[in-house]
């Protein structure tokens, strides 16, 4: 793709920056998809959300136990841990698509909690490498593709507390096959 379109997609999907960042400091990734989350989804700005492991078949990301995060009683809302549990997922995936070429949409998701939640979490989604390309397999081969996710959420003690179920649909982004033959030359330039 071309400078522009790779900007478009830059502007569209900040995190989709992470990927040139990630082959130079994967720690300076991490602190820039957390911050540039805040810009793309603002609801998640107060929940203290920090991505602390990112690989080629995980993602670890940590919630503090804020009271803005907190239901009665001082116990973690619902919405918080389904919000954790979604965002890990979402971290992950958008971390493995061309963004520019594929869009992600979470079509359902549901929480099962196991035990009262209080204090700090962290969430860990994992996935073998060979189940991942194979639903980037399907969606490259298709115009769309759908996948599960099963996120464990932890409490700091490590004990499981919930599990967050996400349903994807993966899409392939329609584009312009053709543009006019000066857009043609000035991209070829670029």
């Amino acid at each position: 793709p071309g400078l522009t379109e790779q900007l478009k997609t830059f502007a569209r999907h900040p995190r989709s920056v992470g990927a040139l960042i990630e082959s130079k400091n994967s720690w300076l990734n991490r602190k820039f998809l957390g911050a540039a989350s805040n810009l793309v989804e603002p609801f998640l700005v107060g929940m203290g959300l920090s991505i602390a492991a990112l690989t080629e078949d995980s993602v670890e990301v940590t919630m503090p136990g804020f009271i803005r995060n907190q239901g009665e009683a001082g116990v973690l809302h619902n919405s918080a841990l389904s919000a954790l549990g979604e965002f890990a997922a979402r971290i992950f995936w958008e971390h493995h698509l061309d963004l520019g070429r594929s869009e992600l949409l979470a079509t359902s998701v549901s929480l099962r909690l196991m035990t009262r939640a209080s204090g700090p979490m962290r969430a860990v989604f994992r996935l073998p490498v060979s189940e991942r390309e194979a639903v980037l397999l399907e969606l490259r081969s298709a115009t769309f593709a759908e996948a599960e996710s099963l996120v464990a959420i932890y409490d700091s003690a490590g004990k499981l507390v919930a599990k967050v179920e996400i349903e994807w649909r993966f899409s392939k982004r329609l584009s312009l096959a053709a543009g006019t033959s000066s857009e043609k030359e000035h991209s070829d330039e670029s």
